[in-house]
Parts: structure tokens; C-alpha cells; sequence
């Protein structure tokens, strides 16, 4: 057995071949005091010691795992550190909650455009929206349920919220085989899959030429940078859940969306009805319907106005998703994917608006 095989799951090798333990990742750095004592004597740190000072922080910042730690990029524990804190701060007072709305969403729109440019395949924003889902999960159970929400209210919030993570989770799943159905629909056609060479599209093989790829591909599909594969029918590359969408997991895509938004909806409605001063708008069946009226004692007591906090995010994610459901309910009726409609592809409209609708639905929209 070799020296990585024994390691525990705490172990691991480091940048010097060295073994080492997460529980040591404050311990003694070199190129660290040699900066410290380079500012004690109000000398400037060189740049090589603080490349290595930012190589031993990522080297050490490690993950318990079977067979040794595993390495976690340093970007990916920003969404667990930088999220509760904002939402926390926000809970303070009504200016603190308007001022970290906003700069939350200059960080995230700045976060996007940096990683995009420096690592496209990063997990950033897929960890920022699990732990948005779990933070809010957390804080649901933890404070509505004490403020007179009915067991019935609760069992139908955590029924919606398994069903949207089931087909988000079916999504993610489904991304993976995006490649081999491309290629299988190639193959029907009795084309062979083979590396090409500089060489002109030729129209009658009934297919294109992916120049990243080096393969002929089908018709509609196209190359994911990111994912560094070809996509059939690719409608975009979806950064929250760190995945494609294209024709094995788009209808599974807009049933989470679909059923999130309602999750969200009915959470945040339950949340400020039970904090805020509620009235009735509606009596269906015995069920009473409510809506929150006034909730300007929230930030009285911190507790309830974290939850409130947590509320009006929760709110702020289903409009994003409005804005999604909006944009593919045009892109479907038009018959067209998201990037054939950014590329420009879209000349003509394909059938009729019902038609494609019922093309998307019963999965035949291959030509």
C-alpha cells in the first residue's frame, strides 16, 4: 500500500510532496512571515511571495473525502461564507437590507462576467444556489413553523420543494447523456462520427462540421465551451446548475422552474403572513388565503427580521425565474433554442405556436 492509499480522510499530500492534515492549515507558513516581517520593516513583499502565499492558502483549503482531502478552489467557499453574511447584515435595518440587496447584486453580476473570463466551468453560482436553497430551508424551519403555521401549510411547502429539487436534480442528470443523443441522432442517420480535418461543410451529409470538436455533428447542435462538448439542440449553459440545456433535460429544466417558482411563492407567503399583519383575501374550500398587509414592526426583533430578509430574497429569486419562464415561453413558441436565437438563427418561424409546443412537450423537436 503506498503513502496516498494510507492517507485518512483528513490527510493529504500539499504543493511540497509533503503529508499533511486540514487541522494544520494555520500552521506555519514561510513565505508568510517572511512577508510579515517584510512589513514590520516597511519593506514591499515581493511578488513571487505573494503568488506562493496564494498557492499555500488554495493548497490548504481542503474538503474530508475517502482516500484523502480533496482540494476546494477558493472562489467555491466564497457562496458559503459571503451569503449568510450579507443576509445577516441586511437584517440590522431597513437601509442596511436595501444597500446589501444591491450590492449583492453588483457581486453577483460582477462574479459572472470575472469567471467567465478567467473559469467558465467554475462551480460558483451552482454552490451559491444550493446553499440559497438550504440557508432558506434552515431558516424556514427554524422560525415560521413557531409563529402559527399549520402542519398542513408545512407538509405541502416541503412536498413543492421536493418536487422542484427532483426535476432540478433530473435536469442536471439528464445534461450528461446531451452529447450521446446528439451522436445517436447522427448515427440513425447513418453517418459516422469521424475526427475531420480542415476541411468545407458539406450540406449532403446532413449535418455541420464542430471545428472545437474535430467531429461532424447533426443539425441544431452546437459546442459548449464551458462543458467542452457539442450539445443537441442547446438552448443555454445554466451557471446555477452548472450544466447544459438541450433537448434530454430542457422539459425537465422548465418543470424545476416551474415548480420553484411556486415553492418560492407559497414559502414566502407563509413567511410574511406568520411575521408581518395578515388579511384575508380569499376563502376557497375552507382554506383560508392570506397576504401580508403591514410588516414595518419586523426589524424590531432580529430574529424576525432575518426571516423577513430571507423572504424578500426569496422573492428576488422568483422574479429571475419569471424572467427565465418568460423568455423560453417565447423561445418555444417561436420553435427556436436560446442559442439559435442569440446566433441569429431564426429566420422563419418554425410551424405554428401550438405546434411547437406540442413538439417540445412530446420530445420531437429533432429536426
Amino acid at each position: 500500500m503506498n503513502e496516498k492509499e494510507s492517507l485518512c480522510c483528513c490527510e493529504y499530500i500539499d504543493r511540497d510532496n509533503e503529508r499533511n492534515h486540514i487541522l494544520g492549515c494555520c500552521c506555519n507558513c514561510v513565505d508568510f512571515d517572511q512577508a510579515a516581517d517584510s512589513l514590520f520593516r516597511c519593506q514591499s513583499v515581493s511578488q513571487v511571495q505573494k503568488s506562493n502565499m496564494l498557492l499555500t492558502l488554495q493548497d490548504r483549503i481542503r474538503a474530508p473525502w475517502f482516500g484523502g482531502a480533496k482540494k476546494v478552489a477558493t472562489v467555491d467557499v466564497i457562496p458559503i461564507v459571503v451569503l449568510p453574511a450579507m443576509l445577516y447584515t441586511a437584517a440590522i435595518s431597513p437601509y442596511c437590507s436595501v444597500a446589501i440587496f444591491i450590492t449583492m447584486l453588483a457581486f453577483l453580476t460582477y462574479m459572472y462576467f470575472y469567471l467567465r473570463r478567467t473559469s467558465p466551468r467554475s462551480k460558483f453560482f451552482f454552490l451559491w444556489a444550493i446553499w440559497s436553497i438550504l440557508f432558506l430551508w434552515i431558516l424556514f424551519e427554524s422560525t415560521v413553523p413557531m409563529l402559527e403555521l399549520l402542519p398542513e401549510e408545512n407538509v405541502a411547502f416541503l412536498l413543492l420543494l421536493s418536487v422542484s429539487l427532483f426535476f432540478l436534480y433530473k435536469t442536471k442528470q439528464f445534461s450528461q447523456t446531451c452529447q450521446a443523443t446528439a451522436y445517436h441522432e447522427q448515427s440513425d442517420e447513418d453517418s459516422t462520427v469521424l475526427l475531420i480535418h480542415d476541411e468545407p461543410e458539406d450540406p449532403e451529409m446532413g449535418g455541420n462540421s464542430c471545428q472545437m470538436c474535430r467531429k461532424r455533428i447533426p443539425p441544431r447542435t452546437f459546442h459548449c465551451i464551458p462543458c467542452q462538448t457539442c450539445v443537441f439542440r442547446q438552448d443555454h449553459h445554466n451557471v446555477w446548475l452548472d450544466c447544459c440545456i438541450g433537448a434530454s433535460n430542457h422539459r425537465y429544466y422548465l418543470l424545476g422552474c416551474l415548480f420553484g417558482l411556486i415553492t418560492l411563492l407559497f414559502g414566502s407567503n407563509l413567511s410574511l403572513t406568520s411575521i408581518c399583519h395578515p388579511f384575508l383575501i380569499a376563502n376557497v374550500l375552507g382554506v383560508h388565503v392570506l397576504m401580508p398587509d403591514d410588516c414595518s414592526d419586523v426589524y424590531d426583533q432580529y430574529d424576525i427580521a432575518v426571516c423577513f430578509v430571507g423572504s424578500i430574497y426569496a422573492l428576488s429569486m422568483a422574479i429571475c425565474i419569471v424572467l427565465v419562464l418568460l423568455q423560453q415561453t417565447f423561445f418555444i413558441s417561436r420553435g427556436v433554442t436560446g442559442t439559435e436565437w442569440r446566433r441569429g438563427e431564426f429566420t422563419g418561424q418554425r410551424r405554428h405556436c401550438w405546434n411547437n409546443w406540442k413538439n417540445f412537450l412530446c420530445g420531437t423537436q429533432h429536426k
